[in-house]
């Protein structure tokens, strides 16, 4: 299975954030906590003429433990970073100081570009710092479609549409934007990824496994696993057999909102040590 997602309206995102760039002052690159690395769309990273932070969204799904190995790796690399939780608000004031310390000499309103891959947080983030609702929120990449500038308390931001790059080469990082949700589920095998997650989390976070679905054997086959987790939940077609698609779409809803645990999918690598120069 190839996963291939980049419809019409993130091209022409594209095309205007470039256009856009030259009134803009500070860019807020929001990444997911749970793939640090994979949630960095690379056209974005080459933004270099604008002050950049790196905003981190979902921290209170990741694994800690992770989060500061990666807030070791982002100091090394001497980026600017604020570790958010936008469900309650954590860190919404410490990202307000850091676009200002990139502004400290500018009169005028700070005009800043908020960008990340879908469903990464954008527009709750910006709810955040405007202090009310005014960007479209949901749990699935694609709700916000064109730019919108908003007034938010000292700042006019601009909300752009999740993008991704235009062909996903790493299959392996193509696998974690769908387990976040970033690429839309009807667009890749839900039972395959499922797979591939429930294999991860036998690797990394058996303990997890464990403690969510009751397995006596963590290290099973894992389609024994992915077999049992549905009969447990009921997950039953009329004769009794699984329902896989059903089984797949709730294992993934239970990563997705942390019921399984605090998990993150990928470290720092060697060839990450560039990411941000």
């Amino acid at each position: 299975m190839d996963i291939q997602w980049y419809p019409g309206h993130m091209a022409k995102a594209r095309r205007q954030i470039q256009e856009h760039l030259k009134f803009i002052d500070v860019v807020v690159e929001l990444t997911d906590a749970r793939i640090p690395r994979s949630a960095r769309n690379p056209d974005i990273i080459e933004i270099h003429r604008k002050p950049r932070i790196l905003a981190v969204t979902k921290c209170d799904l990741a694994d800690p433990a992770r989060t500061a190995i990666w807030c070791q790796h982002w100091q090394r690399q001497q980026e600017k970073v604020v570790l958010l939780e936008l469900t309650n608000g954590k860190g919404i004031n410490v990202l307000r100081k850091e676009i200002r310390k990139c502004l400290t000499k500018q009169k005028r309103e700070p005009r800043v570009l908020v960008v990340g891959i879908p469903n990464v947080g954008k527009s709750t983030l910006i709810n955040r710092l405007a202090g009310r609702s005014s960007a479209k929120v949901g749990a699935k990449p694609g709700v916000t479609r064109g730019k919108q500038w908003i007034n938010a308390q000292g700042f006019r931001l601009l909300d752009t549409p999740g993008l991704l790059w235009p062909k996903l080469e790493d299959q392996e990082t193509a696998r974690k934007l769908a387990v976040v949700a970033a690429i839309k589920d009807e667009i890749f095998d839900s039972e395959e990824i499922t797979y591939w997650l429930l294999r991860f989390l036998q690797d990394n976070y058996p303990h997890l496994l464990v403690r969510r679905y009751d397995l006596e054997d963590p290290a099973a086959e894992i389609s024994a696993i992915f077999s049992l987790i549905g009969y447990q939940r009921g997950c039953l077609l009329a004769k009794g057999e699984i329902d896989r698609l059903q089984t797949a779409q709730l294992i993934l809803k239970d990563f997705r909102q942390g019921l399984i645990g605090p998990i993150t999918l990928e470290l720092p690598q060697r060839n990450d040590q560039n990411e941000g120069s």
